[in-house]
């Protein structure tokens, strides 16, 4: 779930074209919160996303928006203009997968909520987060289902933009990100100790040999085994040296930026490339995102409701209004909805 953060974070590049609303400077309640083309962003969407953005944050230990200091700004009022924001992209979002029949299964839906379920200590713990904010089970799977379908329209506007040839590529040059190593070393401080291992060492004794030469005391305990880890995650020259070997097989001392190694590869499996198609054009989706996004708010009539701010023709990002010297004013905090509905 911690990467439905990003999927609806701010692109710093977008440009916005906003329209002039005819709405009076204060904002209204009747008015829209904002309006994107010929959808309307109402009120009672606004106020019941809120407590679900601000469940989203607080996953990540986030608060929901940052107050503008200099406007005196309230977190509910913040929170609100956050909220906002990523409704506008995520209406252009819904318009998207729409016209390119893009839907998410209900057993992916299921099966996210589920992984959230064990990161936050079983179901009952997740209803307890949920209830802290008003929301209910099914409105955690309404949230999950559109963020589900934000990230896949974000895959497929990448995929669009590079070919298939293309991410092949990349899994080739980057094969260690998806190869698992399970092995086992016995790090010295000099070479000439590792010379000395290398010759007595074998199958049979290089745990015994781990457990007392390998100033890694913490493998060394036990018997050299360092576990399975992501090969991107070891020391270069120890992935390169595993990755040589058959299992079962012992190197010949490698120096590393810690010493000396030998090692022995136990197993390796690298994920193969239709299992982690997706993950690479996830790598591609925050630029190809971007591009489309700015594009379909250049071709978009977008306003927003002064009440919760203006958009920012920079960022894409309805920012607070702290000057009246384009005729609006600065929100207060009697103008925004609280971040929890009323019981």
């Amino acid at each position: 779930m911690r990467g439905f953060r990003r999927s609806f974070a701010i692109g710093t590049f977008l440009v916005v074209l906003l329209s002039a609303c005819g709405t009076n400077e204060s904002g209204s309640l009747s008015a829209p919160a904002a309006r994107v083309g010929s959808d309307e962003i109402t009120q009672t969407e606004l106020q019941h996303n809120i407590p679900l953005f601000t469940f989203l944050e607080s996953l990540s230990r986030q608060p929901c928006g940052q107050p503008d200091t200099a406007s005196h700004e309230t977190q509910a009022a913040a929170c609100a203009r956050f909220t906002l924001t990523n409704l506008i992209q995520e209406h252009l979002v819904d318009q998207y997968a729409a016209t390119n029949k893009i839907s998410v299964p209900a057993d992916q839906v299921t099966s996210t909520t589920q992984q959230l379920e064990s990161r936050v200590g079983g179901h009952d713990q997740l209803v307890k987060l949920l209830a802290q904010q008003h929301l209910t089970y099914p409105d955690l799977q309404e949230l999950t289902k559109r963020l589900l379908l934000f990230n896949e329209v974000r895959r497929d506007i990448a995929s669009k933009d590079v070919s298939g040839a293309q991410l092949k590529q990349q899994y080739e040059q980057n094969k260690s990100q998806f190869t698992e190593i399970h092995a086992a070393h016995i790090l010295v401080k000099d070479q000439a100790t590792a010379e000395k291992i290398s010759k007595m060492v074998n199958k049979q004794n290089f745990a015994k040999l781990a457990q007392k030469y390998s100033i890694d005391t913490q493998s060394g305990q036990n018997g050299g085994d360092i576990g399975t880890v992501q090969a991107g995650q070891l020391d270069p020259t120890v992935a390169q040296a595993a990755l040589a070997l058959k299992p079962g097989e012992i190197s010949k001392p490698v120096q590393t930026q810690f010493g000396w190694d030998i090692i022995t590869l136990i197993s390796a499996k690298t994920s193969p490339y239709s299992q982690v198609k997706g993950q690479l054009l996830d790598q591609q989706a925050a630029q190809s995102f971007d591009t489309w996004l700015q594009g379909r708010l250049k071709d978009t009539t977008i306003d927003v409701n002064p009440r919760y701010g203006r958009l920012n023709s920079q960022t894409g990002a309805v920012e607070a209004i702290t000057s009246t010297a384009t005729g609006s004013a600065t929100p207060t905090p009697s103008s925004v909805p609280s971040a929890s509905p009323s019981p």
